[in-house]
Parts: structure tokens; C-alpha cells; sequence
């Protein structure tokens, strides 16, 4: 029987064995969101048995992952590899050498083990043509250019080959279409610059989930599988299934994963409260073992409440009901109190003595202390006509 679709299951953003080292000794386990999140989307891979996987860029979060990383990745996909499944990869902008002296990307070493077929030149979109059932499918894509300015549109600087039933080309950039936060800044394709017999347009490097058609051309970045930052921290994770013939794109399915949560709280601290019990227990209302937490801590506070704030106290009470927790005070301030101040008249030394023996005097009647009282009174009658003298 003829096939007259393509399965595909396109993957990017993996982002394996980052570094998170705010996290101290839960980094390692921090690491393992990662490739739990790429080993459950293999095992979808292989339930799903797609005639294609496309990866497209930052499969790991740096050029030299560690060796257990390499091992677990390198397994996988010869696991995918033998079950018939052609993989078809690309690098992004994380996994693909800045320089000569970075080295090669980790992924030449699953390409020499013949498992995936790598794009790796970056200013040159190369080409590889399959067969899938009675369709011709070229099937094409550069790695990430560093050297590319982010005003330059990669595809002006090259263009996908056009040569198949069915035309994908794969690559690591910015789209036109979709705003993204300054972040995500990267060379960005213009709409115009997309060839009309290209179906498929498979991106990696914007971490959400996004979907769009320009012509005849599908474009989609399937986001990343796991939550690299707070930026992402309401974002769902996953990755893709289409079905994809000559008319275009016959079906899609957007296939989530477990990323660990992440939470922001913000508490506005104000005068008179106690700023540990506030933040704690507005924290707790959140409380969650799995969740990386962030306190953003604001408000004025007094001199007096200020000194009751201490962020190792509310660590220790909250330590044990999250995963992590982040404390961001740097918006945490003093309030400024006015002091009263007198008038200048007030302020002048005569006055300011004056005042200051009649105290003493009134304080040694009070104690009915007549010989202190004397003192006092001859100290303060000498002591103003000597500064009255000196004033004049």
C-alpha cells in the first residue's frame, strides 16, 4: 500500500546536564529534570514508531555535557535508531562550538556512530533525501550560526534545497511572526524569505510551544521539555507528533511532559508587621517539596522592622517544604523617618544650655537636693555670662 504521509516526532530544547549551581548538591538531581524529561519523549518515540525524529538544536545545554549525559543520550537514540527511525539533528545555539577552541559539538559523536544523520555546517544548509513509502522527502538544515548579527535573516544568507515530494528544512533561529522577550534574541527569519514549496519548517530556540503557517509552510517550535528558568515557569513542556503529506499538515499533536514546577510569590512587606511571619507563612500557602520557589521580597520598612528581618530564619523555616527557594530582597528598603527638627532659634547654645541646667535644676528639686540645686543654679548663671561675652 502507498504511504502518502510522513510520521514525524520533532524534538528541540532538551537542554541535557546544564549547570544550576545556586542549587549546591541538588543540582545533580536538578540535572536529572532533564533527561528524564528526554528519556520519556524516546519512549513516546518508540511507542509512537514515526518514519522520522527531528531534532532541532540545544539537544544538550553545552558543548562538553558531562560523560554520563553523552552516555544516556548516545543509548537512546541508537534504542530509536534500530527501531527503523531515521534522525535527522541539527545544533543550537548552546551545543554548537563559538570557536576552534570550544572544539566540535558533542553531537559529531552520535553522527560517527551512525545513529543520526548532523547538520553541522552552519552557513551552508545542507541536504539529505529519504524515502517514506512512495514519497520523495528531502529533508535539509544548518546548526547555529554565532558569527549571524541578529538583524541578519539566516535566509538570506542561505536557502533550503528544494528537491523532494516533501520539502523540511531544520534550523535554530528566531521567527518573524513571534515576538519574543530580549532573552530570546537570535537572527530572525522574515516571512518573506520562506521558499512557497517548503512544507515543513521545523525550529528550535524559542522555549514555548508555538505554531504558525506562512503559505504553504508549516513552522513550529515544539519548546523545550523542561523549564530552564523562571522566564518559563508557567509554560507546559513537550514536544511534537505531525502527520505530514504534499497538502501539507495533516495532523498535530502536542505531546506534554512533566516539567518540575516552578513558583514566584511577591510579598510586600509593610511597617508594623513582622516580616518573618509574613514571609513564611505566604510562602506556606504554596507549599510544595517538588517546586522551586521564589520569594520576591518588597516594601519600606522601619529601622525597627528592618532589624527582625533575616533571610537565614525564613530558609530554615521553609527549607524542608520545597525543592529550592530563591530569596530576592533587593527591593527590600529602609524607610526613611523624619526626624523632628527644631527651629534654628531653638538651636542656639545660650537657649540650648539654658535648657539643658534648667533640667538639672528642676530634677534636684524633685529630689529636694538644695545644695545640687545651688550648683546647678550658679553653673548656669556663670555659664551664660561667659557665653554672652564670647558672643559679643
Amino acid at each position: 500500500m502507498t504511504k502518502e504521509k510522513i510520521r514525524i516526532v520533532h524534538l528541540a530544547d532538551t537542554h541535557i546536564d546544564p549547570t544550576f549551581r545556586y542549587l549546591g548538591v541538588k543540582q545533580y538531581e536538578r540535572k536529572k529534570d532533564f533527561l528524564q524529561a528526554f528519556q520519556y519523549a524516546v519512549k513516546k518515540t518508540l511507542e509512537l514508531k514515526p518514519d522520522i525524529l527531528l531534532i532541532s538544536g540545544d539537544l544538550y545545554d553545552k558543548v562538553n555535557p558531562r560523560n554520563p549525559a553523552r552516555t544516556i543520550v548516545m543509548r537512546a537514540l541508537r534504542r530509536i535508531h534500530h527501531e527503523g527511525i531515521e534522525i535527522y539533528a541539527i545544533s543550537g545555539n548552546h551545543d554548537t562550538p563559538r570557536s576552534i577552541e570550544e572544539g566540535a559539538s558533542p553531537l559529531h559523536e552520535i553522527e560517527a556512530s551512525g545513529f543520526i544523520k548532523y547538520f553541522s555546517k552552519t552557513s551552508e544548509i545542507e541536504a539529505h533525501h529519504t524515502k517514506v513509502g512512495s514519497l520523495y522527502v528531502c529533508i535539509s538544515g544548518a546548526s547555529f550560526n554565532h558569527t549571524f548579527p541578529d538583524e541578519l535573516d539566516p535566509l538570506e544568507a542561505m536557502t533550503p534545497p528544494i528537491e523532494g515530494d516533501i520539502n523540511i528544512s531544520i534550523l535554530h533561529y528566531n521567527i518573524a511572526p513571534i515576538k519574543v522577550k530580549p532573552i530570546w534574541a537570535a537572527p530572525t527569519i522574515k516571512e518573506t524569505s520562506i521558499p512557497k514549496e517548503l512544507h515543513y519548517l521545523a525550529l528550535g530556540h524559542i522555549h514555548k510551544f508555538q505554531k504558525i503557517r506562512v503559505g504553504n509552510t508549516w513552522i513550529i517550535y515544539p519548546g523545550s521539555t523542561e523549564r530552564r528558568s523562571f522566564a518559563e515557569e508557567r509554560e507546559p513542556k513537550g514536544f511534537v507528533y505531525l502527520e505530514l503529506s504534499c497538502k501539507g499538515l495533516e495532523k498535530i499533536q502536542y505531546i506534554q511532559t512533566n516539567p518540575r514546577p516552578l513558583k514566584t510569590i511577591e510579598i510586600n512587606l509593610k511597617s508594623g508587621e513582622n516580616p518573618i511571619k509574613k514571609v513564611v507563612e505566604t510562602a506556606l500557602k504554596h507549599e510544595n517539596p517538588e517546586a522551586i520557589l521564589r520569594l520576591i521580597i518588597k516594601g519600606q520598612l522601619p529601622l525597627e522592622d528592618l532589624t527582625k528581618y533575616n533571610r537565614e530564619e525564613i530558609l530554615r523555616n521553609l527549607e524542608e517544604k520545597f525543592f529550592h527557594i530563591l530569596v530576592d530582597d533587593r527591593e527590600l528598603e529602609y524607610l526613611f523617618e523624619e526626624v523632628e527638627i527644631e527651629s534654628f532659634e531653638t538651636l542656639d547654645p545660650i537657649k540650648l544650655y539654658e535648657k539643658y541646667l534648667t533640667n538639672l535644676i528642676k530634677k534636684a528639686e524633685e529630689k529636694e537636693d538644695q545644695k545640687t540645686k545651688s550648683l546647678y543654679q550658679e553653673a548656669l548663671e556663670l555659664g551664660k555670662k561667659l557665653m554672652e561675652e564670647v558672643e559679643s
